[in-house]
């Protein structure tokens, strides 16, 4: 039980996340068109998110909302488990459809009364970010254009929208985005061995907001994986 509670943190948490040898020959050119990317999603600010996640057979879901990014991350996503052996107990944890919300300082995810039963009554689960996870679009594609070998992939049509395909790897992620004629990111995806996760930007300048979950009704992550 406690496993799928933290499998279940790591759906939304995914969000957010981000990641030598020689320089790839075609490394340079995709760095600049990445670096471009990146200033436009940077002014842009916000957008609506479709995010898709599996960890394996063990847990798949979908989360949707809108996520800004100009004064630290901020906006609220609903979170729905699709699918995997631990989905039975993180909906009944979690919930299903559950929902996240994302603040400068931590994310916290609305769990269910079960698990409320279990730490005082509290139902969400305040979440610190990760320093070294990109927290932004915009962070995800400057890591990428860090890559010694990223390199352009190719033009790919996603959900209707022409864009051009890169790839690069950063320690053990593999990471891929896909940018449109406009500049802006369409879609990144990671892979981290059975670990998957691809979000889909669009709306860019959508309004997001986050309301922060009452104190008393708050617990610490670290308190939620120490107690098992």
């Amino acid at each position: 039980m406690r496993h799928g509670r933290l499998v279940v943190l790591a759906t939304v948490g995914a969000l957010l996340t981000g990641c030598g040898g020689a320089r790839h020959p075609g490394a340079d050119e995709a760095a600049g068109a990445l670096r471009m990317a990146r200033q436009k999603v940077a002014a842009a600010g916000s957008a609506r998110v479709d995010a898709t996640m599996r960890t394996g057979g063990a847990l798949s879901s979908r989360s949707t909302g809108a996520l800004s990014w100009s004064r630290g991350v901020e906006g609220t996503v609903t979170v729905r488990v699709t699918g995997g052996e631990l989905a039975a107990s993180t909906r009944k944890l979690g919930g299903d459809p559950s929902q996240t919300r994302f603040l400068p300082d931590a994310y916290y995810t609305r769990m269910t009364d079960t698990f409320a039963a279990g730490q005082d009554g509290r139902h969400w689960i305040r979440h610190p970010y990760d320093r070294t996870s990109d927290l932004s679009p915009a962070d995800a594609l400057k890591t990428l254009g860090a890559a010694d070998d990223v390199h352009r992939v190719g033009r790919a049509t996603v959900r209707g929208t022409a864009t051009t395909h890169y790839r690069g790897t950063a320690g053990k992620q593999r990471l891929e985005v896909w940018v449109d004629a406009r500049h802006l990111l369409v879609q990144r995806a990671y892979r981290e061995g059975d670990f998957t996760v691809t979000v889909h930007y669009s709306d860019y300048g959508a309004a997001a907001t986050a309301e922060r979950p009452p104190a008393h009704d708050t617990v610490d992550f670290a308190d939620v994986a120490a107690g098992g």
